[in-house]
């Protein structure tokens, strides 16, 4: 599931990717550390003759090579979690209401609707019910 484009999520998928925010972003950070410490900015293409030499066929044993799998898929989880977070970073300005704009900076910032409720003076259901607003606006 492409999330950076412009496609149309339902609110309750919207719900999902508001709350999972936090560990996106904690989970984005770790990853990028760790590709950084053992990738160390980028791959090294063969060139000269090994470029030119056929490749072999069926399983590999060889533990560097198994290491840089492991890496690309690594490369390609920290991808797709981008993309979550783009696409509720996307439609931030969506929302033009100074409350409901506290509420999800605060969802967002990994509060839960009880710390959230007690920071803006409300209850807890009606933060919940403004968060469906706010999932409502960004699914279109």
């Amino acid at each position: 599931m492409n999330y950076a484009t412009n496609e149309v999520y339902s609110a309750d998928k919207v719900m999902e990717l508001i709350n999972s925010y936090p560990y996106y972003i904690k989970r984005i950070t770790a990853l990028r550390k760790e590709y950084q410490d053992e990738v160390g900015g980028g791959n090294i293409g063969q060139y000269g003759i090994e470029a030119t030499l056929p490749k072999p066929q069926g399983g590999n044993t060889d533990p560097v090579f198994n290491e840089m799998k492991r890496l690309m898929k690594m490369d390609q989880e920290l991808t797709r979690l981008e993309n979550k977070t783009r696409y509720i970073q996307n439609r931030w300005n969506r929302i033009t209401d100074e409350r409901l704009a506290t509420i999800l900076n605060l969802r967002l910032s990994g509060y839960i609707y009880k710390e959230i409720a007690d920071q803006v003076g409300l209850s807890e259901p009606r933060v919940n019910q403004l968060m469906k607003e706010i999932c409502k606006e960004f699914s279109y």
